[in-house]
């Protein structure tokens, strides 16, 4: 038995002394990176901020064409929601059978809830959730394309996009922008 133990003990040293050097590789390999000092200048901050915003811009206009096909279409449309993959893919999330028949207010739960677990789980760096809603100005109801939207980096906002269906196409008007608290990768930041 001792045999066996001077054994195991030789292959964890072995094992721990291979991996040495790799560990301080690792380390090394971050010393220039944007984050090695923890702050970030205001250029940095600059260029994440842009890219932020790029990311939800394309997520945006995914999201707006499939809302312009189904008006144009039947008249109406379903909430639908987008994800930016971690290798810049944008992907439509698709809810299961189950939420076929499901009203637009639990279909849009489903959304939040799905981008609040994948996003928690490190695999997306932005989501977006775009739903039909009315917003009421000058005492007149106006339908708009309500699109929350959160990206990793720190961006979270709702737009309200006034849209309005003559003979048959969709016209979308200027969006109204509001800061939102963030739902999907942060709590309440």
């Amino acid at each position: 038995m001792h045999k066996f133990l001077s054994l195991n003990l030789i292959l964890t040293l072995t094992l721990a002394g291979m991996w040495a050097p790799l560990s301080c590789a690792q380390e090394t390999e971050y010393e220039d990176h944007v984050l090695a000092d923890g702050k970030l200048t205001a250029e940095e901050l600059s260029l994440v901020v842009r890219q932020a915003q790029g990311d939800l811009k394309a997520m945006t206009e995914a999201s707006i064409a499939q809302v312009k096909d189904e008006l144009e279409s039947s008249g109406v449309f379903e909430p639908n929601a987008w994800m930016l993959m971690k290798n810049g893919e944008l992907k439509k999330i698709q809810l299961g059978e189950d939420a076929k028949g499901a009203p637009p207010e639990i279909k849009v739960l489903m959304y939040r809830a799905s981008l609040k677990s994948v996003a928690r789980h490190g695999r997306i760096d932005a989501g977006l959730v775009a739903y039909p809603g009315t917003i009421e100005k000058n005492g007149m109801k106006r339908r708009v394309v309500a699109i929350e939207h959160e990206h990793r980096l720190g961006v979270s906002g709702i737009k309200l996009v006034p849209v309005t269906l003559n003979s048959g196409t969709a016209e979308f008007r200027a969006a109204v922008s509001q800061d939102k608290s963030f739902e999907f990768f942060y709590d309440g930041k």
